[in-house]
């Protein structure tokens, strides 16, 4: 197959840029970040490696446009999927039950997720050489800012039990909100076949226990 024809009709270069994600995360999620190669990308893009360079730097580049595009669509499922109507508590329960809808919506996604982390911690300094990477520092606070907004609201209105270090609850709540999904996302087959425990049991009990634990009476 012939490589495709650059062109420079208007957004002709944002089109291309696309691309080249679109086929690196099939690569990505087809054989995984240590399996896929430049070459494989490339190949998948019907690009020469050349042509790639001109867009990222290398494979971690590209890596970090994949992660920070599912990063992006995760926070636009989860700011559709609030209701902002409701006092702090209800909206908190319910942005946390749009964290477990987009897990079920994008399961392929979440081995890549992973991996980048264990890479690049999401809460290291935004100084690498790679734009890419420093963007999923920046939409991954985001996420984390968008918990903490939520949280204080609930204290604000009363519907949140107080507590004297707010930050810790926060960091608590994100930090067990990530675990589960982990728990399920490695382990589902597992889960299901050897403890007969569904996904969506575990997702319930979780929101059952911060009911619990932070719902103000």
């Amino acid at each position: 197959m012939d490589e495709l024809k650059f062109t420079k009709k208007p957004g002709a270069k944002e089109k291309r840029y696309e691309h080249i994600i679109d086929a690196a995360q099939s690569i990505l999620v087809q054989k995984g970040y240590d399996n896929a190669t430049f070459g494989d990308i490339a190949k998948a893009a019907n690009y020469n490696k050349r042509t790639l360079y001109i867009y990222f730097s290398g494979k971690d580049d590209i890596f970090a446009a994949v992660v920070l595009r599912i990063l992006t669509k995760l926070d636009n499922h989860l700011r559709k999927n609030i209701n902002n109507t409701g006092n702090g508590f209800d909206t908190l329960i319910n942005l946390t039950s749009a964290y477990f809808s987009f897990f079920f919506i994008n399961k392929k996604f979440y081995n890549l997720l992973w991996s980048f982390e264990e890479r690049y911690f999401l809460f290291g300094k935004n100084t690498h050489e790679s734009p890419n990477i420093n963007k999923t520092y920046h939409t991954r606070r985001k996420n984390v800012q968008l918990i903490a907004d939520t949280y204080q609201r609930g204290l604000n209105d009363g519907s949140v039990k107080q507590s004297d270090n707010p930050q810790l609850i926060i960091s608590l709540l994100w930090s067990q909100t990530l675990g589960v999904l982990q728990l399920v996302s490695r382990g589902e087959y597992m889960l299901t076949k050897d403890y007969k425990i569904k996904a969506q049991d575990i997702f319930d009990k979780h929101i059952e226990y911060l009911e619990n634990t932070l719902r103000n009476t």
